[in-house]
C-alpha cells in the first residue's frame, strides 16, 4: 500500500493542538492501520492537553510534539492495511488503545491488533464508540464491588458526565435499589434521572450528603463512585459514604495530593478504593467485550451520550466545550470527512 497521510491533531505543547498533514508509519508485526470514522473525546483527554495542574504537566506519556492523534483513545474505524491474522482490510473495529497507541485524533491510527474488538456493520458507529469508555466502567465496577448486590443497598454517583451516566446505569442493572446521581449542571442531572436516578443533587446548591441521608434514613451510601476528575468531587464522595460502605475512585487527580478527611473515614471504616485504568489489560479485553454486549442487547443506553460533533479541524473548540461543559453537552465527538 502506498505511504498513508492524512490529518491530525498534534499535541505541540500544553494547552495547544495543531491540525497538521502527517505520514503514519508503516506496520509491525501483529499491527493495523485503521481509518478513523468517528473518536470521542475523554475527559482524561481534556486533562493530559490542557496540563494545567503538576501531575498532568510531568506525566509526559510522549515528549512535545507528542505523536499524531495523541492523547485520543476511544475510536471507531475501518481496517485499511493489516499485518494481523485476525484483522483483514474492510473490518470495523472498536479501537482501545494503551498509552503507547493512543491516536485516534486523527483521520489513521496505527495501533496493534490486541488492543481492537471486531464490530458489526449494523448500527450506529457512535453507539458502537461508547463501548470503549462503558468497558472501562464495566473493569472499574469489577473492584469497586466485585460480589453480587445484596437487596436494599444504596449507590451514589458524584460526577454525572458521559462516564458517570454508564456507572449510573450499571448499578441499577448490578441491583442496586437507588442510585443518587449528583453534580454541578442541571442538564446533566435531567438526563440522570431520565435514566433512572432516584434521586440528584445539584451542588454547590444542594448538599449532596443531606440528599443521600435523606434517601437512607441517615444510614448513607454504601457505595459512591467519584467520576468527575476532581478534588471537590472526591470530597462531596467522602461525606456521602455510609457505615461499612465503599468509596469508588474513578476520574484521574487534579494534583499530587489532596486533603482526606480521614476521621471521617475512619468512624465510618469506609473502603476507599481507585480503579481507572487497567482495562485494556485484561485477557481477550473482557471489559470491552461485555460493554458492547450490554450495549447490543440494550441493557445500557448511550443513544443520548455524544451530543456534539466536530470536524477534526475543529478539534481545539472541541476540547473546548468539553472542558467548559456549556450548552448541554455531554460527550464531544469529532469525524474526519
Amino acid at each position: 500500500m502506498p505511504h498513508v497521510r492524512g490529518e491530525a491533531a498534534v499535541l505541540v505543547e500544553p494547552g495547544r493542538l495543531e491540525v497538521e498533514d502527517v505520514a503514519f508509519r508503516e506496520l509491525n508485526e501483529d499491527e493495523v492501520l485503521v481509518r478513523n470514522t468517528v473518536a470521542a473525546i475523554c475527559g482524561s483527554d481534556v486533562h493530559r492537553v490542557r496540563a494545567e495542574s503538576p501531575f498532568f504537566r510531568d506525566m509526559r506519556d510522549h515528549p512535545y510534539p507528542c505523536p499524531a492523534g495523541y492523547p485520543g483513545h476511544e475510536g471507531v474505524g475501518r481496517v485499511v492495511e493489516s499485518r494481523s491474522a485476525r484483522f483483514a482490510p474492510g473490518d470495523l473495529v472498536l479501537t482501545v488503545p494503551n498509552h503507547a497507541y493512543m491516536a485516534s485524533f486523527a483521520r489513521y491510527q496505527t495501533i496493534a491488533d490486541r488492543f481492537l474488538l471486531p464490530l458489526p456493520d449494523t448500527g450506529s458507529p457512535t453507539v458502537h464508540l461508547m463501548a470503549q469508555q462503558l468497558g472501562t466502567v464495566v473493569f472499574a465496577l469489577k473492584r469497586f464491588w466485585p460480589e453480587p448486590v445484596p437487596q436494599g443497598r444504596t449507590a451514589a454517583v458524584v460526577g454525572i458526565g458521559s462516564a458517570g451516566l454508564l456507572f449510573l446505569q450499571m448499578l441499577k442493572h448490578r441491583g442496586f435499589e437507588r442510585v443518587v446521581a449528583v453534580d454541578l449542571e442541571p442538564g446533566r442531572l435531567a438526563v440522570a434521572r431520565a435514566l433512572g436516578a432516584d434521586a440528584t443533587a445539584h451542588v454547590p446548591g444542594q448538599s449532596a450528603e443531606e440528599v443521600v441521608m435523606e434517601l437512607t434514613g441517615g444510614a448513607g451510601a454504601d457505595l459512591v463512585i467519584e467520576a468527575a476528575g476532581t478534588d471537590g468531587a472526591r470530597v462531596h464522595a467522602m461525606r456521602m459514604v455510609g457505615q461499612q460502605g465503599r468509596l469508588g475512585f474513578f476520574g484521574m487527580p487534579e494534583d499530587y495530593d489532596m486533603r482526606i478527611p480521614y476521621a471521617h473515614l475512619f468512624v465510618r471504616n469506609a473502603q476507599l478504593i481507585h480503579a481507572v485504568g487497567g482495562a485494556q489489560l485484561e485477557p481477550g479485553l473482557a471489559s470491552f467485550r461485555t460493554a458492547l454486549d450490554l450495549i447490543g442487547g440494550g441493557s445500557i443506553r448511550v443513544d443520548d451520550h455524544i451530543t456534539h460533533t466536530f470536524d477534526i479541524k475543529n478539534i481545539a473548540d472541541a476540547l473546548d466545550l468539553a472542558h467548559h461543559r456549556g450548552d448541554g453537552v455531554v460527550k464531544v465527538a469529532l469525524t474526519f470527512d
